[in-house]
């Protein structure tokens, strides 16, 4: 008579020939797979942190250099800076939110004003407190910049 083979587990398969072995996901590969993922996280989350905190210094310097045009413009005009950031156009009030209000990583501000001297500053608010290297921005008429109250240097953070 003319028997069929029978597969590992004992029944006899339909085409006559073995059943492949049957093979899934070990706990072993499962986890050796969730600890790839966690080191490559633990390495991209830093970065993407620092990119983040980059985008916002970019945002505070561009806002000052606006802030340094309207108020050469002022100075045009009326021979004085202005004192106050209305003057400049801006909305009435001690300090401007940078970006906007709803992503407020940085508050514009005119710190010393003379007849012919301003000094404007962008200070860290918000999320970008974190930035422990780049404190608050400054910027003056004659188009010199700095930082106060972080780590680096004006040279790294203005680049």
């Amino acid at each position: 008579m003319n028997k069929k083979p029978k597969n590992p587990r004992g029944r006899a398969s339909l085409d006559g020939r073995a059943y492949a072995r049957e093979r899934g996901v070990t706990l072993i590969e499962v986890m050796i797979t969730v600890v790839i993922v966690a080191i490559l996280a633990a390495i991209a989350y830093p970065s993407y942190t620092q990119y983040v905190l980059r985008s916002h210094r970019t945002a505070a310097k561009t806002a000052l250099h606006d802030m340094a045009s309207r108020q050469e413009r002022f100075f045009t005009t009326n021979n004085v800076y202005g004192t106050t950031l209305a003057a400049l156009g801006y909305p009435a009030g001690a300090s401007v939110p940078v970006p906007d209000t709803s992503n407020h990583y940085y508050d514009l501000s005119i710190n010393a004003v003379t007849a012919t001297t301003y000094t404007l500053q962008a200070a860290r608010a918000g999320s970008q407190l974190n930035d422990a290297e780049c404190g608050t921005f400054t910027l003056d008429q004659l188009g010199n910049q700095g930082i106060s109250g972080g780590t680096g240097t004006a040279q790294t953070c203005w680049k």
